[in-house]
């Protein structure tokens, strides 16, 4: 059952790390480094909001007109 619920909390993080990576999904992932049983999670899902918030930072800088941004 506890596999299930990690489970659960993975894929949660994982989608709120690629919808809103900047403040959610780091949050997230921080707070998942923080407890014992969701580290391995965390160590997934902090890069993932890293690299892209990054991703989404570059594409629109590139490609969106600078009075959007």
């Amino acid at each position: 059952m506890e596999q299930i619920f990690s489970k659960k909390w993975f894929y949660t993080g994982l989608i709120i790390a690629i919808l809103n990576p900047i403040f959610s999904g780091l949050i997230l992932g921080a707070m998942y480094l923080t407890e014992p049983g969701l580290k391995k999670y965390g160590r997934i899902i902090l890069p993932i909001a890293v690299v892209w918030g990054a991703l989404a930072f570059w594409l629109s800088t590139k490609y969106l007109p600078v009075s959007v941004i």
